[in-house]
């Protein structure tokens, strides 16, 4: 997995607040955050959660991490995004450059991309019945 300067995986979205101090995406899954923050230092991002988050905050205290099958969907969900750059022949082309479908069309890559991956990881797991 890709890391950040300071050794760090990109795993969390951040940041979570914009520069007024709102909160914009939630630290733990990325959709739309309320005012719930969970980071323990005071200065810098406060690691703002949403709404199913916040309900979830017992468990996600205790999991500070993707498990093995979500890495295994975050992967593939880069590939998906390679695959669609590649297709278009956009590599190095910058992201303001796309019109807005492209942008739209490079996210949905993205994320059907996370959800195979993690539909084929879960096909092995053993909790998960054959069908």
């Amino acid at each position: 997995m890709t890391k950040l300067p300071t050794g760090r995986p990109i795993v969390p979205f951040t940041p979570t607040v914009d520069p007024q101090g709102d909160p914009t995406c939630c630290f733990c899954c990325g959709m739309r955050a309320v005012a719930l923050g969970v980071s323990p230092q005071p200065k810098g991002d406060p690691q703002y959660l949403c709404k199913r988050c916040i309900v979830a905050i017992d468990d996600y205290k205790r999991i500070r991490r993707l498990d093995e099958f979500e890495l295994r969907a975050l992967d593939a969900g880069v590939e998906a995004i390679g695959e669609w750059i590649q297709e278009r022949g956009l590599w190095g082309v910058a992201l303001d450059d796309y019109d807005e479908l492209d942008r739209r069309m490079l996210a949905k890559a993205a994320w059907e991309g996370c959800a195979r991956g993690l539909r084929e990881s879960l096909k092995g797991a053993p909790f998960c019945c054959a069908s």
